[in-house]
C-alpha cells in the first residue's frame, strides 16, 4: 500500500489559516515598514517585477544581540519570513520608510487587495500576504526544521514555472474579485507554501542533519511515513527496522544522524502533535485520542502529554479548542 508521505500529515496537522494576498505597486523611492502583529502569522513576499530589498533584524544566539539582513530580491524571487518577524521592504536601504498602516490608509482601490505607493520612479510589482498556523507549533518537526525565512531565488531572471502558473492565477482572482475569492487566495497560498518548502529542502546540503532531508532518504523517510500513518501501532526500533528491511541497529544509527534524534524520541513527538490536532479538531473523548495516538490507558497518554505539554490533555483542550461542541467528557 503506498502511504502518504510523512510531510503531507506534518502539514495537514499546521492548518494554515486567515490567509490575505494581494498585490502592490511601489515607484522608487519607496520603503515600508511591515510589524509584527502576531508570532504565529507568517508572511509571504513575491517580487513580480523590478527589484527590491529585505531589510531584516532577527536573533542571533543571545536574545539581545541581533543580526541585521539586507537581502536582495529580483523578479521571480520569493521570500517567506516564518516568524512573524517586523521587516522592512524598500527600494533602496537608504529610502524614507513609512509605516504599512499608513500605505494602507491611503491606497487609490477599495479593500486590502491592491496597494500603491512611491515616488513615481522605476516601478517594483510584488504580490504579498500573510497567513496563520493554527495548531502546536513548538514541537512540529516541520517548523522546527525550517529557517526564520525561506528564499527561493528566480532562475536567470525569470519565475521558475510553478511560480509563475501559481501567481498568474492569483492576479486573477485580485482582479475579477468574484464570490469566494478570499477562499480562492487561501488555497493558493497553501500551494506556495508547499512548493517553498519543497524548494527548501531540494536545496539541502546532502550531509545536512535535518528532519526534511531525512523525508528524501528511502529507508528512513518510509520509517517515518510509517510511524504519522500509524501512531497507534506499539513500535519499537526493531520492528521499524524490520519494516524497512534494515537491522535493528543500522536503522537506529542512520535514522539518529538524519533526523537529529532517536526513533522512539521521535514517535512520541510525532504522537503528541497528533494528539494536540485531535484535542483542538475533533469530538474524541480522551481515552479515544490516547487510543488512536499509540496509548493503551487514559492515564498514560494523560502523563505523557503533561510532561511534554506542560499542561494536561483536557486543560489543552479547553484553552485551545476551536469548536463551542467539543466533547468534555474526558479527565484531565
Amino acid at each position: 500500500m503506498l502511504l502518504p508521505d510523512a510531510l503531507t500529515d506534518i502539514l495537514q496537522s499546521i492548518h494554515l489559516q486567515s490567509t490575505i494576498l494581494g498585490t502592490a505597486h511601489f515607484t522608487a523611492p519607496w520603503s515600508i515598514r511591515i510589524p509584527n502583529d502576531d508570532d504565529d502569522e507568517a508572511t509571504i513576499h513575491v517580487v513580480m517585477q523590478g527589484q527590491c530589498w529585505l531589510h531584516l533584524e532577527s536573533n542571533f544566539g543571545k536574545a539581545d544581540a541581533m543580526r541585521t539582513q539586507l537581502i536582495h530580491l529580483e523578479a521571480g524571487d520569493l521570500v517567506i519570513l516564518l516568524q512573524g518577524q517586523e521587516h522592512i521592504l524598500c527600494d533602496d536601504p537608504a529610502s524614507p520608510t513609512v509605516e504599512l498602516e499608513a500605505v494602507i490608509a491611503r491606497k487609490p482601490d477599495p479593500g486590502y487587495k491592491r496597494i500603491a505607493y512611491g515616488g513615481g520612479g522605476s516601478l517594483s510589482q510584488l504580490v504579498s500576504g500573510t497567513f496563520k498556523f493554527r495548531g502546536e507549533r513548538t514541537h512540529n518537526p516541520l517548523l522546527s526544521a525550517l529557517p526564520e525565512f525561506i528564499h527561493v531565488k528566480n532562475e536567470t531572471g525569470q519565475l521558475v514555472p510553478w511560480l509563475e502558473n501559481t501567481l498568474k492565477f492569483i492576479a486573477s482572482e485580485i482582479e475579477i474579485n468574484q464570490l469566494g475569492c478570499q477562499c480562492v487566495l487561501s488555497r493558493l497560498a497553501d500551494v506556495l507554501f508547499i512548493q517553498a518548502v519543497r524548494a527548501y529542502v531540494a536545496g539541502l546540503p546532502v550531509n545536512q542533519a535535518n528532519w526534511l532531508r531525512a523525508l528524501t532518504d528511502i529507508e528512513i523517510g518510509m520509517a517515518l511515513s510509517l510511524m504519522h500513518h500509524y501512531p497507534d501501532r506499539a513500535w519499537s526500533v526493531a520492528l521499524l527496522a524490520e519494516q524497512i528491511s534494515m537491522s535493528r541497529s543500522t536503522f537506529a544509527e542512520r535514522f539518529n544522524q538524519l533526523v537529529g534524534q532517536p526513533p522512539m524520541q521521535y514517535l512520541t513527538t510525532w504522537r503528541m502533535v497528533k494528539a494536540t490536532d485531535l484535542l483542538q479538531e475533533s469530538q474524541f473523548g480522551i481515552r479515544e485520542i490516547a487510543a488512536q495516538v499509540g496509548y493503551t490507558s487514559e492515564v498514560s497518554f494523560s502523563k505523557a502529554f503533561k510532561r511534554w505539554a506542560g499542561t494536561a490533555p483536557g486543560i489543552y483542550r479547553r484553552k485551545h479548542r476551536t469548536g463551542n461542541n467539543i466533547l468534555e467528557n474526558s479527565a484531565v
